[in-house]
């Protein structure tokens, strides 16, 4: 029998959703802004180039950054 973690996309997704609060917090603080409608264009800009930054920790950091601006480009439409 080959081993195989159980349930992998339940742990994948808690692991998003904590990713997700812990940058949501430092972003809000950081640009004091409650919901990411307010976020401005040039505050977007600085979250793209720093989650492509070799700052960034690649990985679940710059995809979830990456996801809140997307998520801020699809409401200024």
């Amino acid at each position: 029998m080959t081993f195989e973690v159980a349930k992998m996309h339940k742990l994948q997704d808690q692991m998003e959703s904590l990713v997700y609060d812990w940058v949501w917090e430092d972003i809000s603080e950081q640009f004091n802004v409650e919901d990411v409608e307010q976020l401005t264009q040039e505050q977007v800009d600085e979250l793209y180039e720093y989650s492509d930054s070799d700052a960034c920790y690649e990985g679940y950091v710059g995809m979830v950054i990456r996801s809140i601006c997307d998520n801020w480009e699809g409401m200024q439409e």
